[in-house]
């Protein structure tokens, strides 16, 4: 096939397996189902592979094609790289930044962020809540290009950039029994009612490990996977919830007390997939985060 034909198909390849079907993909690119089905049927003619499987309700790549796909989507982050440098030279400092990152280090990303912007307005960011499990796993497949985790699990792929510690914080009503006590452990904390995050938590894993091959018995009212959320529970009232100190609020409803446990502390790390070439405006930023939430 021409470059120019094969580019074109390379697109409707890309967006069917987006979309999961002709028809998606045709409406988001606004031509034809027949137009896009045909560059993809040429497109396997001229591999010589099917790329998808042809399934009732729409379309699944086959392993051939996730591998176009992953060659694709790696072409597309080199090319955004290489344009990033070639804009650095120019002093132009353009580019995306995407960031995958914890609940608990959103608010103050957020902020610098905007900093940064003021700085360098040409720059647009991406971002993207999950559990540290989660950020790992994005990471590693380089969508995104940093990530921030608490406590995350061993990862080869995941290099870490930054790290510091922090420590689980109980999370209560200011009229809580143990609003006024400081020092808490958390045996003081499983007389109430107890809410955790789901298994994608950094600081779930700490709280199960401690929990593992002792008396200690964790048995929450509500999982899940918000924090925001599960704080407007706490405050209505006499549950307890579990944040890092980063992340955990104190205000005129709810308060938060550092746990004494040594074991409930932790590594908040800033990290990117090892050996991935990161554009040029990404490496400013992380000098802005290690000096401001890693420091």
């Amino acid at each position: 096939m021409k470059l120019e034909l094969a580019s074109r198909a390379l697109v409707y390849f890309a967006s069917v397996a987006k979309h999961g079907s002709i028809r998606g993909a045709a409406t988001v690119l606004n031509i034809s189902a027949s137009a896009v089905n045909r560059q993809i049927l040429d497109l396997e003619a001229s591999m010589g592979v099917a790329l998808f499987q042809r399934l009732p309700r729409g379309m699944r790549l086959t392993t051939a094609g996730e591998l176009l796909l992953a060659y694709i989507q790696r072409t597309n982050r080199d090319f955004d790289v290489v344009k990033s440098q070639i804009e650095e030279l120019q002093g132009l400092r353009r580019g995306t930044v995407r960031i995958a990152l914890i609940e608990a280090v959103a608010e103050a990303t957020a902020e610098q962020i905007a900093i940064f912007r003021q700085q360098h307005p040409k720059i647009s960011f991406e971002f993207k809540v999950m559990g540290s499990v989660e950020v790992l796993a994005a990471v590693a497949r380089e969508e995104f290009d940093l990530g921030i985790a608490f406590n995350p699990p061993a990862d080869r792929k995941f290099y870490t950039l930054a790290e510091t510690r922090q420590t689980l914080c109980a999370v209560m009503a200011r009229n809580h029994p143990l609003a006024e006590r400081d020092g808490l452990r958390l045996s003081d904390c499983l007389e109430s009612p107890i809410l955790l995050g789901d298994r994608s938590f950094g600081g779930r894993s700490l709280l199960d490990a401690m929990a593992d091959g002792t008396t200690i018995n964790l048995q929450p009212i509500v999982v899940g996977n918000s924090i925001a959320a599960m704080e407007i529970i706490v405050a209505a009232s006499e549950a307890i919830c579990f944040q890092i100190e980063i992340g955990a609020r104190t205000n005129e409803i709810i308060i938060a007390r550092r746990l004494r446990d040594p074991s409930l502390t932790g590594r908040l790390v800033l990290g990117m997939r090892r050996g991935r070439q990161l554009p040029a405006i990404a490496a400013v930023l992380i000098e802005t985060l290690r000096a401001t939430l890693f420091s």
